[in-house]
């Protein structure tokens, strides 16, 4: 995957996810299985396919870290 530094920087980061209510924190990506982890409230933590939903919008990024 050529862009996989730019989306490494996603980790840490909180999201908001089409079809979900609240929004999620990016907890890691796997980036050879195509698959993006987003924790949400209550410790559920959801699989999204990588990085067709991140490049279709789907996944949203809300603010950024600060460093």
């Amino acid at each position: 995957m050529e862009n996989y530094d730019y989306y490494k920087s996603f980790v840490g980061e909180k999201v908001f996810v089409d079809g979900e209510a609240d929004t999620g924190i990016v907890t890691r990506i796997d980036a050879e299985r195509g698959i993006i982890y987003i924790l949400f409230k209550k410790m559920r933590e959801e699989m999204y396919p990588f990085p067709e939903n991140v490049d279709l919008g789907k996944i949203k990024i809300v603010e950024t870290k600060k460093k």
